[in-house]
């Protein structure tokens, strides 16, 4: 239930949001709740792709797209994710997430998340997605274009080439077991 109150918050402050460009990097400032916590008294794995969901979104709003591609119906859909833990982080602290779209090509976008409290590094979660207008996956480039930013695409980072090779590898393997 928590969230509904993060995404509304989110939503109220992305209006008001001072723009950024798209390959600017946001940063959204959170708070870790007991709500959030697992047994262990941090904050909970499954959560911190959650505050990934709503940075994006808050991203989407600092670049002025987020209302314009609801009014479209095209959303955004996340089809890989992967994230590294550095360190804990403990019930009441604050902490920020800052969000890049780093790279992208004609179907997929990448964003990189990084997860900062007390100056300190804690994880990095990296998201691979499309947008989607009902079951129909969107070129990345028109919902660029949305943007109205002319924008050239980041070279690769290695991070994303690694990764793609990793996804591609796992997909072989799935193949060869259904065969």
């Amino acid at each position: 239930m928590n969230l509904y109150f993060r995404l509304i918050m989110i939503l109220f402050k992305s209006r008001f949001a001072s723009k950024i460009g798209v390959l600017d990097e946001s940063c959204m400032t959170y708070r870790v709740w007991p709500f959030d916590c697992d047994i262990n008294l941090h904050l909970t794995n499954a959560r911190y792709f959650a505050l990934c969901d709503l940075s994006r979104i808050y991203y989407m709003g600092q670049v002025g797209v987020l209302f314009k591609l609801i009014a479209r119906n095209w959303l955004p859909v996340a089809q890989a994710q992967e994230i590294s833990y550095y360190k804990a982080i403990n019930p009441f602290k604050k902490f920020k997430v800052l969000t890049q779209l780093t790279y992208w090509d004609e179907k997929y976008w990448y964003t990189e998340h990084k997860f900062i409290s007390n100056n300190k590094l804690c994880a990095v979660v990296q998201v691979r997605g499309v947008f989607v207008h009902g079951r129909k996956v969107l070129p990345f480039y028109d919902v660029l274009a949305v943007t109205g930013e002319k924008v050239d695409t980041p070279d690769k980072p290695i991070t994303v080439e690694k990764w793609q090779a990793l996804i591609e590898s796992k997909k072989e393997t799935v193949a060869s077991q259904d065969a």
